[in-house]
């Protein structure tokens, strides 16, 4: 299989995988280093980009609400002990 070739040089044991998908759940910038050039399909990043404020938005017509939760209000950039987000 093409993908146990490629994914051979990850150290990181995968968080789950189906028949021809594989998800980690990581640091994606250190995993993409242990992968060959132009072998992945796609990568999903979720970090917190703290948008949480209060405000609102309109979504299909209707007001709704910014707020994703806790871990996603801001306490200023002096704050943030995530690192991901200053890369």
């Amino acid at each position: 299989m093409k993908n146990q070739k490629v994914l051979s040089g990850i150290k990181q044991k995968p968080y789950f995988t189906e028949n021809n998908f594989v998800l980690y759940n990581g640091d994606s910038l250190k995993l993409l280093k242990e992968l060959p050039e132009n072998s992945i399909d796609m990568i999903f990043a979720d970090p917190p980009y703290f948008l949480s404020n209060g405000g609102f938005s309109l979504h299909a017509g209707k007001r709704v609400s910014v707020d994703k939760g806790q871990w996603d209000v801001s306490n200023g950039l002096k704050n943030i002990k995530n690192e991901f987000n200053f890369r």
